[in-house]
């Protein structure tokens, strides 16, 4: 009899200590367990072959050592991942960290200064969709290697960090990175599942463009348990009419460019729950707060707790 009471105790320590051990995984959690993206680790092994968000399968065959961003998230990637001192040219508008400010002004990111790009002679250019072929095709006759980053939504953000960590040899630093942003993602989207209501919502990006399915910031309203109304579209970035945002009546009208009294003067807006409820949210466009809600970059979940907060501050104002 002692001997079957032991062999019960011991039964219940171990369901236990299993029960804490899966329930310690759970709560640190992989990238893998929050998001789906696979994370790398250890040295890269060049050459290397990525495929960007523009489809094409670019091969590495060494590790870079001079790098130049056409995009200020790819800016802020390749800063975060301690890769800065390898960034030589930079748009004008990549101004994050402060250090970035140090690389050569290259202009803007859909123009970029050629002879400027040529005379830095990078082994790799990061740019973004907003580069046209032609121009695309000018930087690769350099002798550089080209890649596209271009996320669709926040995984797609988290595997061009992978990717940057690849193609830099930063594969433990970006699995660092992507690990703590999926931890922080998991705990918002666990929060905004709390949330008595559902709320819709509308983010005027300017003059009523919106942020339509297959854009970033469409994934993050539909992680915050919120509904997107520019969502049912069939463009990236809509344009609804007056008309149309009044009938859909939004909950919450997050406006990053427009300020508050020009909406607030729209004919018939009065009638919006937003306006009538005090949620209209205004995020002054330039300022840290809007890049990190809009580049998809390492402080994406930064921008993606602002909006948290601003769709259902009753729950995350706790």
């Amino acid at each position: 009899m002692k001997k079957r009471k032991i062999q019960s105790l011991v039964s219940i320590f171990v369901v236990l200590a299993l029960m804490v051990t899966v329930s310690g995984c759970q709560k640190s959690g992989s990238a893998e367990e929050n998001s789906g993206v696979v994370t790398k680790s250890g040295s890269t092994t060049y050459p290397v072959t990525i495929t960007d968000n523009a489809g094409n399968s670019v091969t590495i065959d060494k590790e870079p050592q001079k790098i130049v961003s056409l995009s200020p998230a790819a800016t802020e990637i390749l800063f975060a991942l301690d890769q800065g001192s390898k960034v030589v040219g930079r748009t004008k508008y990549c101004n994050y960290p402060e250090a970035a400010l140090a690389a050569t002004d290259i202009g803007s990111f859909n123009a970029p200064s050629i002879e400027k790009i040529i005379e830095l002679a990078p082994d790799v250019v990061v740019a973004s969709d907003f580069v046209s072929e032609d121009i695309r095709q000018q930087l690769e006759a350099t002798g550089a290697k080209v890649i596209t980053f271009n996320a669709a939504n926040i995984d797609g953000i988290l595997t061009n960090i992978v990717q940057a960590g690849q193609v830099t040899n930063a594969n433990d630093k970006a699995k660092e990175i992507v690990e703590k942003m999926a931890a922080d993602r998991k705990e918002l989207i666990d929060k905004a599942k709390t949330a008595k209501t559902q709320k819709s919502v509308f983010i005027d990006i300017g003059k009523f463009h919106s942020a339509g399915p297959g854009s970033t910031l469409d994934s993050m309203l539909t992680d915050l348990n919120a509904k997107n109304i520019a969502a049912d579209g069939t463009k990236q970035w809509p344009t609804l009419s007056t008309e149309e945002i009044i009938g859909d009546n939004p909950d919450v009208y997050i406006s990053l460019y427009t300020k508050p009294e020009e909406v607030k003067a729209t004919p018939g807006f009065d009638k919006i729950n937003a306006i009538i409820n005090n949620q209209l949210v205004y995020v002054e466009y330039g300022t840290p707060e809007s890049d990190m809600i809009q580049r998809p970059g390492p402080r994406i979940i930064e921008g993606m707790a602002l909006v948290a907060k601003s769709i259902y501050p009753e729950v995350f104002s706790k």
